[in-house]
């Protein structure tokens, strides 16, 4: 067996060791090493392909390599990034609506546990506090622990004004419909900012393809752009380094716009 292959062979097998994670421990036995992080094990891989892409191929195997794993992690980021943010959007307009269904049931004279288990009925988010309150149970502390995930921070805001109407004894119809406004105040808000960062957000994506104009005007001039770039060392040196500087690009703006999301 020649080197190379042994060398692929033992960086790809440290690969997989180190990106499993460990057994959960069992009662009796002594802690064990508890397996890697998501962004340790993404690197991990990434070291272990660009490795094994330098033993096979070469200079030019690592540059296609480095190519394809920042053009992979850009696009799987973008899309993680994008599936959260409908996932925050749907748990912001689920709770907006919970809260007004009990604001308005709590309004119109309807009992705490009438008005939890009609929110319920209308609301998933609302099924933990509608079952404790039948049973009696806190249901302060099982309104926090329902606004425990992203987008759903208005169920805390409620948890609060339900514990502050069970101590003083205010009215916890006016409680509620404070925070039903509050929410819905809130929810507006994040869309206005979300629609003034569509605009950045969409031109840097548009500029990170824009070199492309380039290569189809140096081809249309006479010149092999393509050529250059795909079969000397030097035009993929360059195709490496732009691709690189487009995803760090586009990952920086994906950045900027969640920060100013952030309240």
């Amino acid at each position: 067996m020649s080197a190379p292959v042994v060398w692929a062979a033992l960086l790809a097998g440290i690969t997989a060791a180190l990106a499993v994670p460990s057994p959960a421990r069992m009662p009796g036995q002594v802690r064990a090493r508890r397996g890697l992080p998501p962004s340790a094990m993404a690197a991990v891989l990434v070291v272990g392909v660009l490795g094994v892409a330098l033993v096979l191929t070469g200079l030019r195997g690592l540059l296609w390599a480095v190519l394809g794993c920042a053009v992979a992690f850009t696009g799987g980021h973008l899309t993680s990034r994008a599936r959260a943010e409908r996932r925050r959007r749907r748990a912001g307009a689920e709770v907006a609506h919970a809260c007004q269904v009990v604001a308005g049931q709590l309004r119109l004279g309807a009992v705490p546990s009438r008005a939890l288990l009609q929110a319920a009925a209308d609301s998933d988010c609302m099924e933990r506090a509608a079952a404790t309150q039948l049973i009696g149970g806190d249901v302060g502390r099982a309104l926090r622990e329902a606004g425990a995930g992203p987008g759903r921070e208005g169920l805390v805001s409620l948890a609060r004004a339900w514990e502050l109407g069970e101590r003083t004894g205010a009215p916890i119809a006016a409680l509620t419909l404070q925070v039903s406004d509050q929410v819905r105040g809130e929810r507006a808000a994040r869309q206005l900012v979300d629609a003034e960062l569509s605009g950045p957000r969409s031109t840097a994506r548009l500029l990170a393809f824009l070199p492309l104009v380039g290569i189809v005007m140096g081809r249309a001039s006479g010149g092999d752009p393509v050529g250059f770039l795909l079969h000397t060392v030097p035009g993929l040196v360059c195709l490496v380094c732009g691709v690189l500087l487009a995803c760090a690009g586009v990952l920086w703006t994906e950045q900027m716009a969640r920060a100013a999301r952030r309240p």
